[in-house]
């Protein structure tokens, strides 16, 4: 098997996967006041100070959540619940995750002013794009910082800095779900306020996730229980975020070697299949996403006839997958409807070889070229 759908999800450690055993250990409710349930609390902080250390953030604004779109969630209609007094103007992009761009929509529909900046070719949000959509009386910004489509990373620091010279009081949100464990993730250096990341993009388990508030202060969307200072209330998944921490200290963050990995791939499957197209820049690139289209087929009869050779990749977000439009994100990059149609998403992690790359991107573009021929 050779598994290259790393942005969709990754395949646990052996790290997270023995906090998982401790955690079933130590099954006391970390909010019980006797032995067991301190025990449980205890293991909750120790992978909450594994997060702050490689956020370089205080563990106090660290909050768990069950993934990266419930965190989402809570940063975009949290902040701009408790901001509505200050303005309605919010900003997202138009290459946003659908965690993001479908909570801006609802916003929109319950009377904040909603502007979704331009992205470029290359993939990344148009600066000017943004500038253009500032007001005094915008409160919240939300860009990712890698895409999850393309790889590509995006000018946040840039972004952050021109919104907080027109608004000071403006909130910074970056999802970097994409880009946590891959490359350096600072708030701090990236100007963010809030950031979102997620264990089982970095070997760690579905179903858990964090937020980053700094000294936002956010309205609770969950409410019932004290838990987590009442932010996000109700019992925490103790299993899943000691086996997020345990993931987050054993990650290799070796950026230059997945950029290895990105352009072995897109040389293979050039020399393949020259007709194919890269999607997406090469220069800003965390190179954890090699985005091709093959224009004249179908992504998702490639993507199924690579499973005969036990090949797997992606057409995209997985969480959009079962939904039949094109890719918003390479629409929005202005990627014309024949290469959208063909594009797959081929992601890969520190565990992929050289020598699965290569067998790989002979099966790819065999199966590519197979299926153009059938089709014409």
């Amino acid at each position: 098997m050779i598994y290259l759908d790393n942005a969709a999800t990754t395949k646990p450690c052996r790290e997270a996967v023995d906090a998982v055993l401790e955690a079933a250990g130590e099954f006391g409710n970390p909010s019980s006041l006797h032995g067991l349930g301190l025990k449980a609390e205890k293991l909750i902080n120790r992978s909450k100070e594994s997060l702050a250390k490689k956020l370089k953030v205080n563990k106090k604004q660290i909050y768990f959540t069950s993934g990266g779109t419930e965190a989402n969630n809570l940063a975009i209609f949290g902040a701009a619940e408790a901001m509505k007094r200050t303005g309605k103007r919010i900003i997202t992009s138009k290459i946003e995750h659908p965690s993001v761009i479908e909570a801006f929509k609802r916003l929109g529909s319950v009377g904040y002013d909603v502007v979704f900046a331009d992205a470029d070719r290359e993939g990344r949000v148009n600066i000017d794009s943004v500038r253009n959509a500032l007001t005094s009386d915008t409160i919240f910004v939300s860009i990712m910082h890698v895409n999850n489509e393309t790889g590509v990373i995006q000018p946040i620091e840039e972004i952050s800095k021109a919104v907080k010279n027109v608004s000071p009081k403006c909130i910074m949100h970056t999802d970097c779900v994409q880009s946590f464990c891959k490359m350096p993730v600072h708030p701090s250096e990236l100007g963010a306020d809030m950031v979102t990341i997620s264990a089982h993009k970095i070997h760690g388990f579905k179903g858990c996730g964090a937020l980053y508030t700094g000294n936002v202060r956010l309205v609770p969307q969950i409410y019932g229980g004290e838990q987590q200072n009442e932010v996000r209330p109700g019992t925490e998944n103790v299993a899943g975020i000691l086996a997020f921490g345990a993931a987050c200290d054993a990650a290799v963050c070796d950026t230059e070697a997945l950029r290895g990995k990105r352009e072995l791939m897109r040389r293979e499957i050039l020399n393949y299949a020259p007709w194919a197209e890269i999607n997406g820049s090469d220069v800003y690139n965390s190179g954890s996403v090699l985005n091709v289209s093959f224009p004249g087929i179908k992504a998702e009869i490639l993507l199924h006839s690579l499973e005969r050779h036990e090949i797997y990749i992606s057409t995209g977000s997985a969480c959009s997958s079962h939904k039949p439009q094109p890719s918003h994100v390479l629409t929005a990059m202005g990627i014309d409807a024949a290469s959208v149609a063909g594009a797959v998403r081929i992601s890969f992690s520190q565990e992929t070889t050289d020598a699965e790359i290569i067998e790989a991107a002979k099966h790819i573009a065999a199966e590519a070229d197979s299926i153009k021929r059938y089709m014409r």
